[in-house]
């Protein structure tokens, strides 16, 4: 493994998993009052002043709503400022680890995505992280590009968190039942991330998810299944898409298929044990 590793949105959700996965190394962890992301001068200075052998870059703006309105901004942080960061990482030769999301894609395609299909976003949050990919590309040739999608754990925002708080005041939830996905624990992402790594795989593109169906599960799948196991009596109630009108367009099937490294363990068992540290 690297001998110094810089992690980049290290209080995020993801980030605070990362850290603590790469915890008996020492990493040095940067959040937003650290560092910005966007200035370029920034990011030159702190890694060229670390100089350090492994970049993971967990910053991101992840408001996919909020994109629609804020293009700008999500451009500036998920794009331009992630070739900033491998320009850097190219510089003082480190390995940099980036994340994605299955938004870059339709979600046309039923039968899901690989690693190497076309990506053509429907919103402006996928949009962004597609041009961080594109910069990714264009500035380093050391780097590990990993998409995920539906993240969620402790430190953070996320969806499990969301419904099982609606649950407890409400009767029934409403919860969509015809977008299709793969949820992704971020301790497990982070464990794979180190996988990966460890490995010495090849640098390229990978799909990190909890394993589901072929298929992929809904949105209202993931909601029940957390009631369920939260031994909580809320009726979930299937909607379509059309019955939640968003600012950002949501892909319908966005299954990301893993063809090329390790696998994560069942949603259904994440899910589990990630309900269990909540007591």
């Amino acid at each position: 493994m690297a001998k110094k590793v810089l992690i980049l949105g290290a209080k995020g959700m993801l980030g605070t998993a990362l850290m603590a996965e790469f915890f008996d190394l020492n990493p040095v962890g940067l959040d937003r009052e650290d560092i910005d992301i966007t200035d370029q001068n920034q990011v030159n200075q702190k890694i060229l002043n670390l100089r350090p052998d492994l970049i993971i870059n967990a910053a991101a703006y992840t408001d996919v709503d909020g994109a629609e309105s804020n293009q700008d901004l999500a451009n500036a942080v998920n794009g331009t400022a992630v070739g900033y960061v491998a320009a850097a990482a190219k510089q003082v030769g480190a390995i940099l680890v980036h994340y994605s999301t299955d938004y870059v894609f339709d979600g046309q395609n039923q039968a899901g995505y690989n690693e190497d299909d076309q990506p053509n976003s429907i919103n402006a949050y996928g949009r962004s992280k597609l041009l961080g990919e594109e910069e990714l590309q264009k500035n380093t040739d050391q780097f590990y590009l990993i998409r995920t999608a539906w993240l969620y754990g402790p430190s953070g925002k996320n969806f499990v968190d969301t419904i099982l708080s609606l649950a407890k005041t409400k009767e029934s939830l409403k919860v969509v039942n015809d977008q299709f996905g793969r949820p992704t624990y971020t301790i497990d992402l982070a464990h794979t991330t180190r996988k990966l790594l460890e490995s010495n795989s090849e640098f390229g593109i990978y799909h990190f998810t909890n394993q589901t169906k072929p298929e992929g599960i809904t949105w209202f799948d993931f909601a029940s299944e957390a009631i369920k196991l939260s031994d909580l009596k809320t009726a979930v109630v299937p909607c379509s898409t059309k019955d939640f009108p968003r600012p950002a367009k949501r892909p319908n099937y966005g299954v990301l298929q893993n063809n090329k490294s390790v696998t994560l363990r069942n949603w259904q068992e994440a899910l589990k044990d990630y309900l269990s540290k909540k007591i």
